[in-house]
């Protein structure tokens, strides 16, 4: 029955091994190894009783838990949107950046990426949307909110990184030889407080995961049709 079981391990290739995760494996394929000695019993060639048994099952998205339907291309379509929402503000925010070096390539990237996911959301918005937008998938919710929280975290690391990293560069001789810190005019302050600035403006990648979870509930398929109702 090897066969069965490396149908099963693969059907469980894509989630962590846990308690719930490893029953639900052995009853799967307890089940299936009852159906194939079933089939063979009445008369059925046992390659062709193994086959039957791995084609009665070919997912268990359904059966894990923490996995919901959702209409999959209106969660994407609403993603899309959020995604090309952050990257034109970033854009629009990154303009006065510009009159430091790392600022222009920011602002210029921001730019390319509004295009290019501009693009690809227009061309969403012109799909057949009641035969498209009723596809459904599953999605897994706990894996969408731990991977929130790591982008949250990652981000503040980044975001004292970077500070420390401008302070060390900007005052780090000061610093060292006990020198007071003198800015010449309002251009060098100005420049000094976008280096700081800067790196806030990565702020737009954890807010777009951020937004995950939610749209995952908000098109969950028995939660839209409860609102159709």
């Amino acid at each position: 029955m090897d066969v069965l079981r490396n149908h099963v391990e693969n059907m469980f290739r894509s989630y962590k091994e846990n308690k719930q995760i490893r029953e639900l494996k052995n009853e799967i394929l307890s089940n299936l190894e009852a159906k194939a000695a079933d089939l063979a019993a009445n008369g059925m060639e046992y390659n062709d009783a193994v086959n039957k048994a791995k084609d009665s099952i070919t997912s268990i998205d359904h059966l894990i838990d923490v996995n919901i339907r959702v209409y999959i291309n209106k969660y994407k379509l609403e993603y899309l949107q959020i995604v090309l929402l952050y990257s034109i503000i970033a854009w629009i925010v990154t303009i006065p950046l510009k009159i430091i070096g790392a600022g222009i390539l920011i602002n210029l990237l921001f730019f390319i990426l509004s295009f290019i996911i501009g693009i690809f959301y227009f061309q969403l918005c012109r799909k057949e949307k009641v035969e498209y937008f009723s596809i459904e998938s599953f999605l897994n919710i706990q894996r969408a909110y731990k991977i929130r929280k790591i982008a949250w975290i990652l981000w503040l690391l980044f975001i004292v990184s970077s500070i420390l990293l401008t302070t060390a560069v900007q005052f780090g001789s000061n610093i060292w030889f006990s020198r007071p810190v003198n800015i010449s005019g309002p251009y060098q302050f100005a420049v000094m407080v976008l280096r700081y600035m800067l790196p806030f403006i990565s702020i737009i990648f954890p807010l777009i995961i951020n937004a995950a979870p939610k749209l995952i509930l908000r098109y969950e398929v028995a939660y839209v049709d409860e609102n159709q109702e």
